[in-house]
């Protein structure tokens, strides 16, 4: 699935995790074991990200929290240079 979590010349993030981020602890999506994971690994193998679901379809996509934070220490290059540049905007909306 194509996302748009650049646009308008920033990246956009959540700010926080949402109640049933799949970086919480206990599944809360109900995910088959091994599947966040997998999704992180393909996700930077391919310099991508995981969009947060609650954004997905919205035309206002924003990238997981939680792989945010995990990602940017990990070596995901293109996260760590719009963070530098400071294009990175931290989105409210759809958090409750």
């Amino acid at each position: 699935m194509k996302t748009n979590v650049f646009r308008d010349g920033e990246v956009h993030v959540q700010a926080r995790k949402c109640d049933t981020c799949i970086y919480r602890p206990g599944n809360l999506m109900r995910l088959e074991p091994g599947r966040q994971e997998s999704m992180e690994a393909e996700a930077m193998a391919e310099g991508g990200v995981i969009p947060c679901h609650k954004t997905l379809g919205t035309g206002r996509e924003a990238i997981c929290r939680g792989y945010y934070d995990v990602a940017k220490h990990k070596g995901a290059g293109l996260l760590q240079v719009a963070e530098r540049i400071g294009i990175i905007a931290e989105d409210e909306e759809m958090l409750t």
